[in-house]
């Protein structure tokens, strides 16, 4: 019997048909629900339902204040503010801090604390000799406080009680103008109703019942204090493993022993708690797995396995929220029904990604002569998003093909349009000028995007997005503010960041997945729990506030010892009433991060003995069935035979394809047949792609400024002076999640990083300054040849230069890597030989690169032609050189060895379009080692 069932029928049994006159209060609305069906199954025969509500509504019954939302509340926090602060503070760059301290404000009265000496002046204290107001504990925690506080910087001293000095009066400003508009945030509404009823002045209702609470604020606790002395009942959700007094060290039971010894509460309490954990312990299962995906993958495995006659006693609860989707995605075909309740972060929404994609586009903008354009990357990312993917379908592949094959930079909304398009409203909205009404921008692509037929969740995110950005239009317009479009961004995406869209599905049918917090007072036969890893469960501590940790802790505000309780409490009590329980959690710790099981995990082992049958570990990483490997070979089909031809006609073969056809048959196949995506993880550090992205595109920046220009060593010293710009600029755009460039920290392992990549290309620029006078030709130059084989098959190959220059009668064909590629390679043959020991990629593509140049019309057939690796490892060494060898020899001009590098790619090309040359695996373990593929192989 769950916790509800119980509840009902131990109320309906008390009190039969006159339950109509009581009132049921939840900590939650979700409990609410599953209660009410719960008391259905009871009754036989029609009779008035009692009221059933969370105790959030139960309050706004008792009120007369109504609750804005959290951006209202900071619109006029930031007003009343400004009349306190000796200096003044754009509302963006407040928001931030502005949110933080109406969470604060929250804390205050939702606890019940005494404001004034709360936020009294820091350093009155230490003068004070009277400090009878003080308990020895809050003396104590203070004293604590100012030991940490004096090892501070003076700026940040000073900084801190230049604000603190003033929350006081901010505090009392703020609740009173709030209360003149009949308003109040929750904390206040909380208070002002506890006071009423502590004071006298109201009496609360006797047919009350409240059930399943655990972690009661001050005013909930009086709330119920008071409701208790009137007559009301409580029914304490609770387990004796955790809860009793003598299992002092078990966090999960810290808030009912404190209720316990509660001279009201104390009385509410069971004289024999139960003790369901110990005698009816569900089936743990444990299971170490690499990988988020890894998870849905093996949950699904798990759901088929599971007999689903009653799918409605089956839970599936998120450690990360962001698991969702590929949960949902990863559900078996057998189940029919599925019901989700929990608030899903709007930041991982697309329509979010596409919000914040059009308006970079919009700052990266420029307007010449009433004319505006745009960066060829912001247009790139907009048409690549999936919702234009899909509206635009073959004109949004077409368009990007149009873009990269013209090397267009900068684009006007001219060069959007192509004969063939259809959609030219769609394209009109992404790319007008939205620097008149940011808000009007924004709200025509929600509009048109909703327009169109997509899921109804994405709809659900769409029509938040609208209305934050509806909301704050309106209180821009009411305050008089203005923002450009830095200033829009960071606060757009401050907003976002902070919103939850809720899902609440009804009726209660099919199996359930929500966060865990949305478990409370919930039961079911069978859980899975995904993500229950340290870093998601209770995770890290990030309790952001204005008020000091000993401050909080002196004056009875929530601390993470006390988050940390409600976490343990709601993982324990799942064990309370479930038959099996499935727990699993990501091993991976690339870069550093995650992979350590959550603490209660550990806990839970120590606690019921590894020895016991009811524990079962294991670790799908080690599975040695899992890591057996078969061989992959892939024949070229009519339907693959077709998509090779196109290289004919339509598709073009890059060095870099036919370097991944050299390095592995089966991975090119992968790649550029199948169009398998090389899996993306969001991360703060760079990666090896992006590092090599960033050196590129700083190189490209630094030698496009000055293409055509004779370069002598002054102009190469002036240009290290736009490094760090640079630099910050590329970064602040891959990891900066919206930021403004200049609002951009390098922090972690991306400060050693920037440190490496400005290193780099300050040493390229020293290495350019001796070698010094050249003239750039070209920067990301694309050049193509189409390429006769002796079969009559003729193919298309094209590839992009990093850097094109001309010294003295020498064309450099230059080739950056940030690597350790080697510039020594034997001869010519072995750059198409597969087995060879020492074949070299990466001279194979520079000399690729030279040949397609040679054979381009910029070649005037009379000038040498030198190709050149600029490589991290060689750069820094005092004899480096850039110059390819051959067989040890420099190659001065590689127009003497392009009939054999034709021959040789002529073969190794043949070799490709044969249809009897089947798609296979490599022999060599060694290129597997990065391959993106490499889980699909076993390798």
């Amino acid at each position: 019997m769950t916790f509800l069932e119980e509840v009902a029928q131990n109320i309906y049994h008390k009190y039969g048909e006159n339950i109509s006159d009581y009132t049921i209060i939840f900590p939650n609305r979700r409990a609410s629900l599953f209660f009410n069906t719960a008391l259905r199954k009871l009754i036989n025969k029609p009779i008035w339902a009692p009221e059933s509500i969370s105790i959030e509504d139960f309050v706004k019954q008792q009120s007369e204040y109504a609750v804005p939302d959290q951006l209202s509340l900071v619109f006029t926090l930031h007003e009343v503010f400004q009349k306190h602060a000796p200096f003044k503070e754009d509302f963006e760059q407040f928001y931030f801090w502005g949110d933080m301290l109406v969470k604060d404000f929250n804390d205050v009265d939702h606890y019940m604390a005494d404001a004034k000496p709360l936020f009294a002046n820091l350093f009155e204290w230490k003068k004070l000799s009277d400090t009878d107001f003080l308990t020895k504990e809050q003396l104590l925690l203070i004293e604590k406080f100012w030991r940490s506080f004096e090892a501070k910087p003076k700026e940040a001293q000073e900084k801190f009680t230049r604000n603190w000095n003033i929350l006081y009066p901010v505090y009392e400003d703020f609740r009173n103008k709030l209360l003149q508009h009949k308003q109040a945030y929750n904390g206040l509404l909380y208070r002002i109703y506890a006071d009423k009823l502590l004071s006298g002045k109201e009496r609360i209702s006797d047919k009350l019942i409240f059930a399943g609470f655990n972690a009661l604020t001050k005013t909930e606790e009086a709330i119920i204090s008071e409701a208790v002395k009137n007559g009301a009942e409580v029914f304490w959700d609770l387990d004796a493993y955790y809860a009793s007094k003598e299992n002092i060290n078990q966090e999960a039971g810290n808030f009912f022993r404190e209720y316990a010894n509660h001279s009201i509460l104390g009385m509410t309490m069971p004289s024999d708690l139960p003790n369901k954990i110990l005698e009816n312990t569900p089936q743990i299962n444990i299971t170490e797995i690499k990988g988020n995906i890894a998870q849905t993958k093996f949950l699904g495995q798990l759901l088929l396995k599971q007999n689903l006659e009653s799918p409605e006693k089956t839970v599936i609860i998120l450690g990360d929220e962001s698991l969702l989707f590929p949960v949902l995605y990863a559900l078996p075909e057998n189940i029919k029904k599925v019901n989700v309740t929990m608030g899903y972060p709007l930041r991982f929404a697309s329509i979010y990604q596409l919000m914040n994609t059009c308006l970079h586009l919009q700052k990266n903008s420029r307007t010449e002569k009433d004319e505006i354009s745009f960066n060829h990357r912001d247009v790139l990312k907009v048409l690549k998003h999936p919702f234009v993917g899909n509206l635009l379908e073959e004109e949004a592949k077409s368009l990007i093909q149009h873009i990269e094959s013209n090397n267009l930079i900068r684009l006007k909304l001219e060069d959007l349009f192509l004969e063939t398009q259809q959609h030219n409203e769609l394209i009109k909205i992404l790319f007008k000028d939205g620097s008149e009404n940011y808000f009007l921008y924004l709200k025509n692509i929600l509009q048109f995007v909703h327009s169109e037929e997509i899921e109804t969740t994405e709809q659900e995110f769409i029509a938040e997005i609208y209305k934050q950005i509806s909301q704050l239009e309106q209180i821009i317009s009411d305050f008089d503010l203005s923002l450009d479009i830095n200033a829009f961004i960071r606060l757009f995406n401050r907003i976002i960041q902070s919103i939850r869209v809720p899902f609440s599905g009804e009726p209660l049918e099919g199996i359930q997945i929500m966060g865990v917090l949305e478990s409370r007072n919930l039961d079911f036969d069978h859980i899975y729990f995904l993500s229950i890893s340290e870093d998601n469960f209770p995770g890290g501590a990030n309790n952001q506030s204005f008020i000091p940790y000993n401050i909080r802790k002196a004056y009875g505000l929530p601390t993470l010892e006390q988050r940390d309780a409600i976490y343990a409490y709601l993982f324990y009590r799942l064990l309370q009433r479930s038959k099996d329980i499935n727990l699993m959690y990501n091993s991976d710790n690339t870069g550093g991060k995650g992979g350590e099981p959550s603490r209660y995990l550990l806990q839970l082992q120590y606690e019921l003995g590894l020895q016991s049958d009811k524990i079962k570990l294991q670790n799908l990483n080690q599975d040695p069935q899992a890591a057996e490997s078969y061989p992959i070979s892939i024949e070229k089909n009519e339907e693959i035979r077709s998509i090779l031809d196109q290289y004919s006609n339509e598709r073009y073969l890059s060095a870099s394809a036919l370097k991944t056809y050299l390095n592995c048959r089966l991975q090119f196949y992968f790649k550029y047949i199948a169009g398998l995506k090389e899996r993306e993880e969001v991360s703060e550090d760079l990666d090896a792609a992006d590092f090599g992205n960033i050196l590129h595109h700083t190189m490209e920046e630094l030698y496009g400024s000055v293409l055509g220009e004779p370069l002598d060593q002054n102009k190469i010293i002036l240009l290290k002076n736009d490094i760090d710009k640079i630099v910050r600029k590329e970064f602040a755009d891959l990891y900066g999640k919206g930021k403004d460039v200049k609002e951009y920290k390098f922090e972690g392992r991306n400060i050693i990083i920037r440190d490496v990549v400005k290193r780099m290309i300050a040493q390229i620029l020293d290495y350019d300054v001796k070698i010094a006078p050249f003239t750039v030709k070209a920067v990301e130059g694309e050049f193509e040849h189409k390429i006769s084989l002796d079969n009559g098959r003729n193919i298309r190959m094209k590839g992009s230069i990093d850097r094109l220059d001309e010294k003295e009668n020498t064309i450099r064909v230059i080739d950056y890597k940030s690597g350790g590629d080697e510039v020594k390679f034997p001869d010519v043959e072995s750059l198409f030989d597969r087995d060879h020991k020492d074949r070299n990629g990466a001279a194979m593509q520079t000399l690729m690169y030279s040949f397609l140049y040679i054979k381009s019309p910029d070649y005037d057939g009379e000038k040498n032609v030198m190709p050149g690796l600029y490589n991290g490892k060689g750069l820094f060494q005092n004899d480096f050189s850039e110059k390819l060898k051959m067989n040890s020899k420099q190659i001065n001009n590689a127009v003497l060895l392009m009939e054999e590098f034709e021959e040789g790619l002529k073969k190794i090309l043949t070799e490709l379009f044969n249809s009897d040359q089947e798609f296979d695996q490599t022999s060599k373990i060694e290129n597997c080692t990065y391959c993106p593929y490499r889980t699909i192989c076993n390798k």
